[in-house]
């Protein structure tokens, strides 16, 4: 650095690391943040579900009093045996048992026994079960109540099946054969239970149409229950880990019995009293279509030694019949309170990390988390809440940790090393990211940084990706994504500096560029409409097949080029009405499905060399007066297309106030494009909300 003295020249180095160690900080703010968002994506659910499953380690549910699990134990072949259903029943009944909830499906009638009558309705197994349900019920042949006979419930399982027919996707239920529900009084509940893998979180209750038999099960205790919040989001409770035989000391949450001991009688049955009796296969009785119905939950993620069993389907219909019950379930935190955590958590985390040395950063790191695992534990345990705390702790502590310690120890070697040797490299870098003529600018003005601005005309050009964020959310490759996208945008920034512009700010998959700064130039509008046309032809992005088309807003406007910030920190900027407007524009293209939309001031400045229609007047959220908008339709030679006239006449009677005749002609107009016209239907939808379109201004209320 000559001319400068060696006080100097360290004064300098000071105050150039201070504002590196700030941009590490925000970068390192910016990096957990993202980190934080893209976790709470469908991709991050394994690291989200952590915040439900560890908790478990310590909490437990609380015992259900009034539910017990009955195990049938004999199979029939590839079957269980239904033949000990009628004797069962009959022990449950005697024992004072509240009801009996199977949690198995009866859709097909039993075979009839060799001997048997032919031409019996029933075989003998079934007609005895129907009937042992009746007397459960305490209701004869024909329903009627039988004297002193005590009032029961039997709930019997239905299931669901997809099905697909003429193209046309669709489910149907799975029903108890006719004889054993009638003999139930038709009451029944949807066993199908969904969730990925075949692990148990969230509590079904069914479909807008039928309840489930959880909630069936739980009504008989808790009539109280709300069918109108009955879809609601739940998660389960759970009382405990599932029982494991080898640990014949421990006692389960909810007490089971096996099916032949209760009909043998070697168990006393006035331990069914007033009972729900949730009935349902032994694990592993039959054979590999009954063990699908096994289960992994919270306890084996927590407990990963794999000795743990699965948890049976029937000891998950009772743990969801205890929470509705006893309305104990667990509700998982709102979509706002998680997106503030990690917004919050990520500013916290990178700008502390990035200003803390590598030992401190770690030991605090180590005290985040264990705070965020307490309060994990104590929200499920006071407050029957969970949120996802594992995304702070297991994603944003480590990235914000690595992100900080390596700039630390990048500035550090940096500012006490590598200073003078690097001045190149830093240029040479950024001339990758500034435009030819910015870069230009400031390597003559010797990197000049201070604040202020001058005011210049300027043609400014905001792009999109249609769709892009929807796309991505289907996209299960984030780095295919983004290889993708960089891709795009190495072709949309060639049509750019091919234009002679100048590229402002990439956000996301958006683009901000700007004509006649730094430097003024007379052609910058015509040069911006052409680089807009330009990036319409050949800016397309394909991912998995689908096309993303560009979306451009183009204005022409004065604004204040310049250095914007503070001393310590500034960046190159536009400032001025302009720049939100072309913004508005650009985004206006998504209301109105078109591609390219100039202002007036932007059109004025054609000169002939492409076509427009003029789409109409809008009032754009967040200014005061209306703005004359158009649609680049191609190049002049093209001609003016067929419908223009009829929608411009439609725009004059809107602006006449006349806005029957302008829906007729705005009709017409849709009509006559084979994919139908944007604009017109946007005006019309207008219309028949009974908008003010007075003199023909749309006011938008949206950005």
């Amino acid at each position: 650095m000559p001319g400068l003295s060696s006080a100097d020249r360290r004064g300098l180095i000071r105050g150039t690391e201070r504002g590196t160690r700030l941009a590490v900080a925000v970068v390192g703010a910016v990096l957990a943040v993202l980190v934080g968002v893209v976790a709470l994506l469908r991709l991050g659910w394994p690291l989200v579900s952590l915040s439900y499953d560890l908790p478990f380690l310590v909490h437990r549910g609380g015992t259900p009093g009034n539910l017990c699990i009955v195990y049938m134990d004999q199979a029939d072949g590839e079957s269980l045996a239904r033949a000990p259903h009628a004797d069962l029943l009959d022990r449950l009944g005697e024992g004072g048992a509240r009801a009996a909830v199977y949690d198995l499906l009866f859709d097909r009638p039993s075979p009839k026994e060799p001997g048997e009558d032919p031409e019996a309705e029933l075989a003998a197994v079934d007609a005895a079960f129907a009937a042992a349900i009746r007397r459960f019920r305490g209701v004869g042949p024909g329903g009627e109540a039988l004297p002193g006979a005590a009032e029961r419930s039997v709930i019997l399982a239905a299931g669901r099946k997809s099905f697909e027919r003429l193209g046309v996707a669709g489910e149907q239920l799975i029903m108890p054969i006719d004889p054993l529900l009638e003999a139930a009084d038709f009451n029944f509940g949807l066993v199908a239970y969904e969730d990925e893998k075949f692990t148990a979180r969230r509590i079904t209750t069914g479909t807008p149409d039928e309840p489930s038999l959880s909630w069936k099960a739980a009504q008989l205790v808790n009539p109280a229950l709300d069918e109108g919040r009955r879809l609601e989001d739940r998660w389960v409770n759970f009382a405990g880990p599932p029982p494991n035989p080898a640990d014949t000391g421990i006692v389960p949450p909810i007490p089971s019995v096996r099916a032949s001991n209760v009909i043998s009688g070697g168990f006393n049955p006035e331990f069914f009293r007033g009972k729900i009796v949730v009935i349902g296969g032994e694990p592993g009785i039959v054979g590999e279509a009954l063990g699908k119905d096994l289960f992994a939950t919270p306890f084996h993620r927590a407990f990963a030694g794999g000795r743990l069993p699965l948890m049976s389907g029937v000891e998950l219909q009772a743990n969801m019949i205890a929470n509705l019950a006893q309305e104990n379930w667990l509700t998982r935190s709102g979509r706002n309170f998680d997106l503030l955590l990690v917004i919050v958590a990520g500013l916290g985390l990178g700008v502390a990390f990035a200003l803390l040395r590598p030992l401190r950063a770690g030991i605090v790191s180590l005290v985040v988390v264990v705070v965020m695992i307490c309060a994990g534990v104590l929200a499920v345990r006071f407050a029957g809440t969970w949120f996802p705390w594992s995304v702070v702790a297991f994603a944003q502590v480590p990235a914000a940790l690595v992100w900080g310690s390596g700039a630390h120890f990048y500035v550090e070697r940096f500012f006490r090393i590598k200073l003078s040797e690097e001045q190149k490299a830093i240029r040479e870098a950024f001339a990758r990211y500034l435009s030819p003529q910015m870069l230009d600018q400031l390597t003559e003005k010797g990197f000049e940084m201070k604040l202020g601005g001058e005011r210049l005309r300027a043609g400014l050009v905001f792009t999109d990706l249609e769709n892009f964020t929807a796309m991505c959310e289907r996209v299960d490759d984030p780095e295919w994504v983004v290889n993708t996208l960089n891709g795009y945008f190495e072709r949309t920034t060639e049509q750019i500096f091919k234009h002679d512009g100048v590229i402002m700010d990439f956000v996301g998959d958006a683009i901000f560029a700007a004509w006649g700064v730094p430097v003024a130039d007379p052609e910058a509008p015509r040069k911006a409409i052409r680089a807009a046309w330009d990036l319409l032809q050949s800016a397309k992005l394909n991912i998995r097949g689908e096309e993303l088309r560009t979306r451009v807003g183009v204005h022409f406007a004065e604004v204040v080029a310049g250095n914007v910030g503070s001393h310590r920190h500034v960046d190159y900027a536009l400032v001025g009405d302009g720049v939100n407007l072309a913004s508005r524009l650009e985004g206006l293209n998504k209301l109105l499905g078109t591609s390219i939309l100039l202002s007036e001031e932007a059109r004025q400045e054609l000169d002939g060399e492409f076509a427009v229609r003029r789409v109409g007047r809008f009032r754009v959220k967040g200014r005061k007066e209306a703005t004359g908008i158009y649609e680049l339709v191609g190049p002049s030679r093209d001609g003016d297309p067929p419908w223009a006239g009829a929608y411009h006449e439609a725009l004059e009677a809107l602006e006449g106030n006349d806005p029957d005749r302008a829906a007729e002609l705005f009709r017409a107009v849709d009509a006559s494009r084979r994919e139908g016209d944007g604009p017109s239907r946007f005006i019309l939808d207008a219309i028949d909300r009974g908008e003010d379109l007075r003199d023909g201004v749309v006011s938008l209320t949206v950005k």
